[in-house]
């Protein structure tokens, strides 16, 4: 027999951790209209959730991703570039959605092409850019119309192509927040409002707008530019608890005959974050043996591992004043209790003025996220981890 240590089972799809929010998620999807806003922290599995929806069900996913859009350029063809991206993998993933696509193209128009500064994007119906284009009347403040309707015109093309081919594609919009977040927040609001215009009345094709913050989406549909938008139906997804965690990845460690009762010292920093847990119980499947008892020593070993080999977020917290970093690190250390607690202002010596203004300033510069009421969560818990390396936690 092989002395080869077993694979981590913490990565396989048969044991993906269920949560309660699947059945929820996969009950709206069903809808014969289905546009759902899903909110959560990062990784807390929200794109593993879809893209589980997708595989069950067999069906195309058209995942747009959208990632932090610097300052000079617009949203719009941001957007545009990733959804032609998308369309154009269904020719390996959806082959029959594809074709029934390509057989609109030819019927609706010829390509056109806009001249830009930049690199030059085919979208089947248009060119697009992630530049400005030589248009030296144009406001770079005001929203790109031409390219929001270009966006508008393949979500319509998605649709009548599954309607065609008989089935039910899911279109992912990922970390959709990140629209408003650039300097002009309202060029992307533009973007978001034409991509609502267009498929509230969609049947074929199922829409996923997911983002880290609810305040975000109320800031999605508000403004004269949007009347009565509505992002569908809410489905919040908090952190994992760690009643969660040790319902899930116990009994697999045991199933490898590791002797542990409860991981809570290996996540009680971790935020109930699903990639954070599965990297530090990778690590502390890879660091034992069948018979090896997981006790505390091992566990916090196993997060500092994890930890060392993650990238510091240095530059970020070395700017923070005094306040900030004590309420950072707070929030790091005891994500189960308000940093408004009494515990907190104690430990801290911190008014609650200048703790509100710290988390002001520390949600402005992502590095923590806020969930509900009173609840934070650091938004990269392992690399704040390397960065602020709490000596007491590790003795």
């Amino acid at each position: 027999m092989s002395n080869r240590p077993l694979p981590s089972p913490f990565t396989a799809i048969a044991n993906r951790l269920a949560r309660s929010h699947d059945e929820a998620l996969f009950s709206l999807l069903e809808a014969e209209r289905a546009i759902v806003r899903l909110v959560g922290p990062r990784r807390v599995g929200k794109t593993e959730l879809v893209t589980y929806f997708a595989r069950e069900r067999r069906v195309p996913l058209l995942n747009i991703k959208i990632k932090p859009v610097p300052a000079d350029i617009a949203p719009g063809p941001v957007v545009a570039a990733l959804l032609h991206k998308e369309i154009e993998a269904l020719a390996h993933g959806s082959p029959k959605l594809y074709k029934a696509y390509l057989a609109l193209l030819g019927k609706i128009a010829k390509p056109r092409i806009r001249r830009t500064l930049g690199a030059q994007i085919k979208s089947g119906f248009a060119i697009v850019t992630a530049q400005s284009e030589k248009d030296s009347s144009a406001k770079p403040t005001e929203p790109d119309r031409d390219v929001d309707v270009e966006i508008a015109a393949m979500l319509r093309r998605v649709e009548q192509a599954a309607q065609r081919a008989k089935l039910r594609p899911v279109v992912f919009f990922d970390e959709v927040q990140e629209l408003v977040l650039n300097a002009d927040g309202s060029q992307g609001m533009a973007t978001v409002w034409a991509i609502r215009n267009e498929i509230q009345d969609h049947s074929a094709c199922r829409y996923v707008f997911a983002g880290s913050n609810q305040r975000i989406f109320s800031r999605l549909q508000s403004g004269q530019g949007a009347p009565l938008l509505n992002l569908g139906t809410a489905l919040e997804m908090p952190p994992l608890s760690p009643q969660e965690i040790d319902a899930w990845a116990v009994p697999l460690f045991q199933k490898g005959k590791r002797h542990v009762r409860s991981l809570g010292p290996a996540v009680e920093l971790l935020c109930g974050k699903i990639g954070e847990v599965v990297e530090v119980c990778n690590r502390l499947w890879a660091q034992s043996r069948p018979g090896d008892v997981l006790d505390e020593t091992l566990q916090r070993g196993a997060v500092l591992a994890v930890a060392r080999r993650q990238e510091a977020v240095e530059l970020a917290v070395r700017n923070l004043t005094a306040a900030q970093t004590a309420v950072l690190r707070w929030i790091l250390m005891r994500p189960d209790t308000s940093p408004f607690s009494r515990e907190a202002a104690t430990a801290t010596q911190l008014n609650p003025g200048t703790i509100n203004s710290a988390l002001a300033a520390l949600m402005q510069s992502e590095l923590i996220e806020q969930f509900s009421r009173n609840r934070f969560a650091a938004t990269t818990p392992l690399r704040l981890l390397a960065t602020l390396a709490p000596e007491a936690w590790d003795g």
